[in-house]
């Protein structure tokens, strides 16, 4: 059967190919199936140790899907299977990938439950906050967390701010890597589709711009919240599966 090993980052360099693929024989494991790719391609073992198991700073997705989700190095490979294998940092270096980290956890994110009314008013101001900064407004079905919305916060300012975006607004961009659809119509149909009663209006912005900004209608609203949506412990697995793909997507 025929197993196809993607790579992402540096690797590509490396492989001179963004993906190779094996003929293995049935009932391996995926630590097997690295095993082979390492034999096969000895250039990986940047990214692979020789018992199968990946090295510090990569990632290992199955069909898109975190590969502990499916089973782990556990997990028996079946016919037509991707295999992706990223290094976090997109360069292999740790001190990047700590810079990255560190630019994570300084995206501050506050957020408020608003009603249909007051989420219809701000929506036209959600693309006059400052340029290290994104706001957006959504129904309160679509809300994940503020952990979520400060990742998806940060691709989408770095995306605007390397030149990799897809839409030329941040609060469009936003909603791309919210729900993991590279489609913005698909996206707006969707939301527009929604009859919600209440919305959660969010605002993220990198390190102390938020306190440095001039004050606009978010940090106003944000300042004045009363009633705060709840936070999850863990957005839903289909959601950060869609978020993946959606990375991928653009990383190809």
């Amino acid at each position: 059967m025929k197993v196809r090993i993607e790579v992402y980052g540096f690797l590509r360099n490396l492989l001179g190919s963004n993906s190779v693929e094996l003929e293995v024989q049935e009932g391996l494991s995926l630590r097997d199936v690295l095993i082979k790719a390492l034999t096969s391609f000895p250039v990986l073992k940047d990214a692979v140790k020789e018992s199968g198991e990946v090295r510090p700073y990569f990632i290992i997705f199955v069909n898109g899907v975190d590969y502990q989700l499916v089973g782990g190095y556990d997990y028996i490979v079946k016919n037509g299977d991707s295999i992706q294998v990223l290094p976090i940092s997109h360069g292999g270096s740790s001190s990047t990938l700590e810079k990255y980290l560190d630019e994570i956890n300084s995206v501050k994110v506050s957020s408020c439950l608003v009603s249909k009314d007051l989420a219809d008013t701000i929506l036209s101001q959600v693309d006059s906050v400052s340029d290290e900064c994104v706001a957006q407004v959504l129904p309160k079905k679509y809300y994940y967390g503020s952990q979520y919305a400060a990742l998806v916060a940060y691709l989408t300012l770095r995306a605007m701010r390397l030149g990799i975006n897809v839409s030329r607004k941040k609060s469009l961009e936003y909603l791309l890597y919210y729900f993991g659809d590279r489609q913005i119509s698909n996206v707006l149909r969707m939301l527009k589709e929604e009859r919600a009663e209440e919305y959660v209006a969010i605002y993220a912005c990198v390190g102390s711009t938020a306190e440095n900004s001039p004050r606009d209608m978010f940090s106003e609203i944000m300042a004045g919240c009363v009633n705060r949506p709840e936070n999850l412990e863990k957005p839903p697995d289909e959601v950060l599966h869609k978020l993946v793909l959606g990375v991928l997507t653009l990383l190809s």
